[in-house]
């Protein structure tokens, strides 16, 4: 629905990371599954301009333990198949994904939220479908 303020361009299901800047490795955040998704909001005072936001719930108790938005200078980067993680100023977060598809379909979504930040319009006007990851 356009008229929905909030709108998933792709969720999959992931483990959420954090890194651990003493060991200089990733770390599970709760060890546990959580849906993970690139959602486009519409904000009243943007003037009809998308923010996107990377928002990850855990599935045993919906709770949030990830909330993201995105800015046109985020890094993103695809160390594997299934571990994708992101910078933004100092903050770092990652993604263990289940399965490929899921992290191919992820970046996909991640991609396309920062080619409509960074002004390349008609980017999103696929619907969700097109890049939704399995399920």
């Amino acid at each position: 629905d356009e008229g929905d303020p909030v709108r998933y361009i792709v969720r999959v299901t992931a483990v959420v990371m954090t890194r651990d800047e003493s060991s200089g490795g990733w770390l599970a955040l709760d060890g546990c599954l959580s849906r993970v998704g690139v959602c486009r909001l519409r904000l009243d005072g943007l003037q009809g301009r998308n923010s996107f936001l990377i928002h990850g719930e855990r599935l045993k108790d919906r709770q949030v333990i990830l909330e993201c938005f995105l800015r046109k200078d985020l890094v993103y980067t695809k160390a594997t198949p299934t571990f994708h993680h992101w910078q933004l100023d100092s903050r770092k977060c990652g993604l263990t994904f289940q399965c490929s598809s899921d992290a191919r379909a992820f970046d996909r979504g991640v991609r396309r939220a920062l080619e409509d930040l960074r002004g390349h319009r008609g980017t999103l006007e696929g619907t969700p479908e097109d890049i939704r990851g399995d399920t």
